[in-house]
């Protein structure tokens, strides 16, 4: 009578942990399809938002020329390098007739020698529909290059801001972080940026890690000293030694913002000042 009992439990303990077993086993199975769905699904993303970039910048964006960096020099003296490419001609012939056709929010054009960065820039009234969707509205997670909605869409401020994803495929603003690297300045110092009415150059004075909130991000200062002190702090932050470029009061700059990982919820911040160009 007790060995019966006891089979029976070994029975009931035996199908026990078999169904554990099997459930275990759906669980893993589930997880295994869920994970290889989101991959594909990346991978899948980051193909139609490559794609999409490819055909806007051949539509509208020609590239002249592969300029070599601008000098350090003020740009009243600024002269002709190497291999004859000057530095006050922007390498950028834009349609933005028909870019503006396509997506009306499109207002710019951001481009850097030697990088993926060749995209357009948007403007809307809000600084969330471009985080996860592309210049054509399409839905993505690689958004679109865009500027702060508390700016003016003309770089008419004192500082503009500018947000690009940190792509895993490199793509986008993922390339900025590569500034954390003190090697990598000396051969990517420059950017260029075309709108409707003016070429220019993006000449780079510091890059450096920051939080969402930042003191980064403010477009204008109260005044003269407080601007001139902010470049002053940028400079000191930067992980880089950039060019002693000039600055005066009445200067304009572009912060280039994207996502970092050292830090929880950071940012990577590069700081250019704007000169307009040809």
């Amino acid at each position: 009578m007790e060995e019966n009992k006891r089979r029976r439990s070994r029975r009931k303990s035996n199908s026990t942990v078999k169904l554990i077993l099997i459930v275990l086993c759906v669980i893993l199975l589930c997880v295994f399809i869920y994970s290889g769905y989101k991959i594909i699904s990346t991978i899948i993303g980051y193909k139609q938002a490559e794609k999409a970039y490819n055909e806007v910048a051949n539509n509208f964006a020609t590239v002249v020329a592969s300029p070599t960096p601008a000098p350090a020099a003020p740009v009243e003296s600024a002269q002709p390098q190497g291999d004859g490419i000057d530095p006050e001609v922007s390498p950028l012939n834009i349609d933005f007739a028909g870019l503006r056709a396509e997506n009306s929010d499109l207002v710019a054009w951001i481009y850097q020698p030697g990088t993926v960065i060749n995209y357009p820039i948007a403007y809307t009234d809000d600084n969330f529909y471009y985080l996860d969707h592309m210049y054509n509205g399409g839905q993505n997670a690689n958004g679109t290059i865009f500027i702060d909605c508390r700016n003016a869409s003309d770089f008419s401020d004192q500082n503009t801001c500018i947000y690009g994803h940190n792509m895993n495929d490199g793509s986008m603003f993922a390339s900025l972080r590569n500034y954390r690297d003190a090697n990598y300045y000396p051969e990517h110092k420059v950017l260029y940026l075309s709108n409707q009415n003016f070429n220019y150059r993006l000449d780079i004075l510091a890059g450096f890690i920051t939080e969402p909130t930042s003191f980064a991000y403010a477009p204008n200062f109260d005044s003269p000293e407080q601007f001139m002190q902010h470049i002053e702090l940028i400079r000191d932050l930067s992980t880089f030694k950039a060019d002693d470029i000039e600055v005066k009061e009445t200067d304009h700059i572009v912060t280039l913002s994207t996502c970092t990982y050292e830090r929880d919820d950071g940012r990577y911040v590069i700081v250019a000042k704007l000169t307009r160009i040809h």
